[in-house]
């Protein structure tokens, strides 16, 4: 008996909070009719973030009391840290697209999926057609700062239940419906309980098409995303005869790792500590290694974005098959060893955040059309990311593998930036253009 009230509690909230998500919809969210000229994040797992800052000079001392010097509360979630940063971006367009990025993610019910959804919405000027406030109560996650090391602690998050995810693909099929594929997919972090394996996949065969631009940030449910992406990319139509690499007109897919992530996805021993820099030979036989563990990663993938902590960042082509050869580019590090206090914390989401905004502009604008141009990058950051391609090409060729470089680049930049600013993904865009600028061109290895 008490189980069947729970779970009527649940279905009351969930009607209330699907009649308070629709009666907030503008006429534009509800018509959904510009989603092909849209980033679409895929954050399930959203957090409140709590910042527990010590006083100066102080460090957490386990086993000690601490009174905070100061408290501050956010959003987190590292597909809410992708929307967040990119508002930063986006603050910086003369015009705006109110649907520009858009989250796809669930907000439990209370005080704090309230506190994020309005922070979303009134802060960021993120739209929330795609949020589902769900009846679990959102996680909290807490960051306790201190002088020079900040420590993470992490709730466990709510269950989504099996309604509430159909809800969700409700509306991802109601968008893509009126309004086409997305222009972009960007799949962040784990999922909270409830959710298949096949939850990342199965949204992303929703929401993208042969021309979307795709990054995932995850190894959760990998196998069947990469399943479905192959499936998207192989298909063949009259318009497409001759195009390149799975049969796309202007789309692909990137997944970014850290260098220790990669190496234990490819189940490669590294030979220092996971702080310590990857050599290029355990680079070398991850990459050949997960080809050949990931069948579909050929046919899905166009190249892995890897970054190493303060070391330098590499872009590594997809072979074929484990046994073909492949291009690597090593992207300069940006030192922050003058720069005083970091919150690293959200860092790695900004530069998904700035890689795939970068890879937009330089995909899809074209000089013509500067007023036109829909996508997140402002026309300012736009001229330096081509003057920036231009320069690093050879002889003016065009080189896909250089055009993605100068994106990755970018979104270096922007994650440096970032660790600036105790807010997670937070950063000053000025910041960016300037670690931007200072870069060197990516050496081929």
């Amino acid at each position: 008996r008490q189980l069947r009230k729970v779970r009527m509690k649940n279905n009351i909230l969930l009607y209330a909070s699907t009649l308070l998500t629709l009666c907030n919809m503008s006429p534009s969210q509800s018509a959904a009719d510009a989603l092909s000229h849209s980033v679409v994040v895929i954050g399930l797992n959203a957090a409140l973030q709590k910042r527990f800052i010590l006083a100066p000079n102080k460090n957490l001392e386990p086993g000690n009391v601490h009174r905070a010097h100061q408290c501050e509360t956010g959003v987190g979630g590292k597909g809410q840290d992708v929307g967040v940063a990119m508002s930063c971006l986006l603050d910086q367009k003369a015009t705006k697209n109110d649907e520009a990025v858009l989250l796809a993610q669930f907000l439990g019910m209370g005080p704090e999926g309230d506190a994020v959804s309005t922070t979303l919405r009134t802060r960021h000027g993120l739209s929330n057609a795609l949020t589902i406030r769900n009846a679990a109560p959102l996680r909290t996650c807490t960051t306790i700062v201190g002088a020079d090391e900040a420590t993470e602690l992490v709730e466990t998050s709510g269950e989504v239940t099996h309604e509430e995810m159909k809800l969700l693909q409700r509306k991802v099929e109601e968008m893509t419906t009126g309004g086409g594929k997305a222009d972009c997919v960007c799949i962040m972090g784990s999922m909270p309980p409830g959710c298949g394996e096949d939850t990342y996949a199965e949204l992303t065969s929703r929401l993208a098409g042969k021309e979307s631009l795709v990054l995932i940030d995850s190894v959760i449910g990998l196998d069947p995303l990469l399943g479905a992406l192959a499936a998207i990319y192989d298909t063949n139509d009259d318009d497409n005869v001759g195009s390149e690499k799975k049969g796309i007109v202007g789309g692909g897919a990137v997944l970014k790792l850290n260098a220790a992530e990669l190496c234990k996805l490819a189940d490669v021993k590294k030979t220092a500590g996971e702080a310590d820099q990857a050599t290029m030979e355990e680079l070398t036989a991850s990459v050949k290694a997960f080809v050949a563990k990931h069948s579909n990663a050929a046919g899905a993938l166009d190249y892995l974005c890897i970054t190493d902590g303060k070391w330098p960042g590499y872009l590594i082509e997809i072979p074929e098959s484990a046994s073909a050869s492949f291009r690597t580019w090593q992207l300069p590090a940006v030192d922050l060893s003058k720069e005083g206090m970091l919150y690293p914390i959200g860092a790695g989401d900004t530069v998904a955040a700035g890689t795939l905004a970068a890879w937009q502009y330089l995909q899809r604008h074209r000089a013509s059309d500067d007023d036109k141009f829909f996508g997140v990058v402002p026309s300012k950051i736009g001229t330096q990311l081509s003057d920036r391609k231009a320069q690093w090409s050879e002889e003016g060729e065009e080189d896909e593998g250089i055009k993605m470089a100068t994106a990755f680049a970018f979104g270096l930049a922007c994650g440096s930036a970032s660790c600036l600013q105790q807010e997670n993904s937070v950063f000053k865009v000025d910041d960016a253009i300037k670690f931007f600028g200072g870069m060197t061109k990516p050496v081929v290895q």
